[in-house]
C-alpha cells in the first residue's frame, strides 16, 4: 500500500462519515439527502480508483446543495450567532469537496498536488465535519458553556484555514493554527464531558475515548512541529498519514460525533 492508497482510503471512509457531523445533525432527515450522499460517494470512490477524477465533482455538487438546504431550513435563525456558528461546518465541507476535486484532477491549486491537496480535504472532512461540526451543535444549545463551543468553531474555523495554507509552502503560519486546535477544541471536549457525565454515561465514555486519543495525535503533531517526530511510519507510509491521520480519522473525530449524537438524543428525551 502506497501513502496515496492510504489517503483515498481515508478520504473515502470521511466522506462516509463527515456528513453525519452535519447534515444528520443540522438538518431534518431525509430520504433524498441520503441518497444524494450515497451517489456522491460512490461517484468519488469510483473517481479515485477507476481513474475517472471528473467524477470527484459530484461530491461537491452534493456539499452546495446540502448548504443551500441547510440555509432555507434555518432561513431567518441564521441572525443569531449561534446559529451561524452551525454554518462553520458546512464551509468546511465546501473547503475540503474543492480539495478533493483539486486533488483528483491535479488543478494544483495554491500550487498543491494531489498528496497536500488531500491532506487538507482530510483536515476538512475530519476536523471540520466530525469535530467541529459536533461542537456547533452545542453551541446552538442552551447550555452554561454556550459561548465557549461558540468561540471553539470561530478559532478552529481561522486555525484550519491557517494550517490548510501553511501545510505546503507557508510553513510559518502552520503552528499559529496548530496552536488554536491544541487549545480550543480539547476545551470544547471537556466541557462536553463535565454534561455527558451526568447525562449519558456512555456519551461520556466515547468522549473520554476522543479525548485520549486526541492527546495522543496533539503531541504527535507538536513533534512533527519541532522536527523531533521519530515515530516509524506503516508499509512505507509517513507517521503523520499512517498513525496521526489513522487515529483522528478512526478513533478521535468518530468518538466525539456519536458521543454528542447520543447525549443530545437523551437530552431530547428528557
Amino acid at each position: 500500500m502506497t501513502e496515496l492508497d492510504l489517503l483515498h482510503a481515508l478520504l473515502l471512509l470521511s466522506l462516509a462519515l463527515a456528513p453525519l457531523g452535519t447534515h444528520r445533525l443540522l438538518l431534518p432527515p431525509s430520504r433524498w439527502a441520503t441518497a444524494a450522499h450515497l451517489v456522491a460517494w460512490l461517484c468519488v470512490a469510483i473517481g479515485l480508483l477507476a481513474p475517472l477524477p471528473v467524477l470527484s465533482g459530484a461530491w461537491l455538487l452534493f456539499c452546495v446543495a446540502s448548504f443551500a438546504r441547510f440555509v432555507r431550513h434555518r432561513g431567518a435563525r441564521l441572525r443569531s450567532p449561534y446559529e451561524l456558528a452551525s454554518c462553520v461546518p458546512f464551509v468546511f465541507s465546501l473547503i475540503a469537496s474543492v480539495w478533493l476535486v483539486g486533488g483528483a484532477n491535479e488543478l494544483h491549486i495554491l500550487g498543491y498536488a494531489a498528496r497536500f491537496s488531500y491532506y487538507a480535504a482530510l483536515h476538512g472532512n475530519v476536523l471540520g465535519c466530525m469535530m467541529v461540526g459536533p461542537i456547533a451543535i452545542l453551541a446552538r444549545q442552551d447550555r452554561p458553556h454556550q459561548n465557549l463551543y461558540l468561540a471553539a468553531v470561530v478559532v478552529s474555523f481561522a486555525s484550519f484555514l491557517l494550517v490548510a495554507i501553511g501545510i505546503n509552502g507557508h510553513p510559518a503560519i502552520k503552528p499559529v493554527g496548530v496552536l488554536g486546535l491544541s487549545v480550543v477544541i480539547p476545551l470544547a471536549q471537556l466541557a462536553f464531558l463535565h454534561r455527558a457525565w451526568t447525562t449519558h454515561k456512555a456519551a461520556f465514555a466515547l468522549g473520554c475515548t476522543s479525548v485520549l486519543g486526541l492527546a495522543v495525535t496533539l503531541a504527535l503533531a507538536w513533534q512533527h512541529e519541532l522536527g523531533a517526530l521519530s515515530l516509524p511510519g506503516v508499509l512505507g507510509t509517513r507517521p503523520m498519514v499512517s498513525v496521526h491521520g489513522l487515529i483522528n480519522g478512526l478513533l478521535v473525530a468518530p468518538c466525539f460525533l456519536l458521543a454528542v449524537a447520543l447525549e443530545g438524543r437523551s437530552a431530547a428525551t428528557h
